[in-house]
């Protein structure tokens, strides 16, 4: 009986050990799509960019801040400010790209949530166009794992406008508020 019980515990034990190690190697795996997606943006490496993503539909969506939005009506005026939200894709994101010399996306405060086979991706970003920053925010990815290979299904992002608002330091931004 005692037997019995050792066995089952070791049994369970093990069990845990297993899938925690591919929950690690999964986090792994979605860190490295992050680490090629932003180096595929300061290469303009299109091959790459592009073989992150899902081959059918990918949603690619972002929204100016009301604080950002607010700004631009001030500054602009209504007539010549569009609406705060925006929808792309991430081939028309790359290719906005080469208007300029350098481009940069640098992402911290990450968290990964996956079950092995759908993953969401949160964290803070910036975005650099030729060595300054011009907007920062909130940025979602929504994985998949599709014949063995992890792949971006969407990604929907905040904008504030560093124009106006400059980021929080990274301490102020590991807040999480409900």
């Amino acid at each position: 009986m005692k037997t019995t019980k050792l066995l089952l515990f070791i049994s369970v034990i093990s069990l845990q050990q297993v899938r925690a190690q591919q929950a690690a190697d999964h986090k792994k795996e979605i860190r490295n799509i992050i680490d090629s997606y932003s180096r595929s943006v300061i290469q303009k490496d299109s091959a790459t960019f592009y073989d992150l993503f899902n081959s059918g539909t990918v949603t690619w969506c972002a929204a100016l801040k009301d604080r950002s939005q607010a700004k631009e009506l001030e500054k602009r005026g209504a007539a010549k400010v569009r609406s705060n939200y925006f929808s792309s894709t991430y081939k028309g994101f790359f290719r906005s790209l080469f208007r300029y010399v350098s481009t940069e996306d640098k992402f911290d405060n990450i968290r990964i949530v996956e079950d092995g086979t759908v993953a969401t991706v949160t964290m803070d970003y910036s975005f650099w166009a030729d060595h300054k920053m011009t907007n920062w925010g909130g940025k979602y990815l929504t994985l998949i794992k599709k014949d063995g290979k992890w792949k971006i299904t969407s990604v929907i992002y905040s904008l504030e406008l560093s124009e106006y608002f400059e980021q929080p330091a990274l301490k102020d931004r590991q807040t999480v508020s409900f």
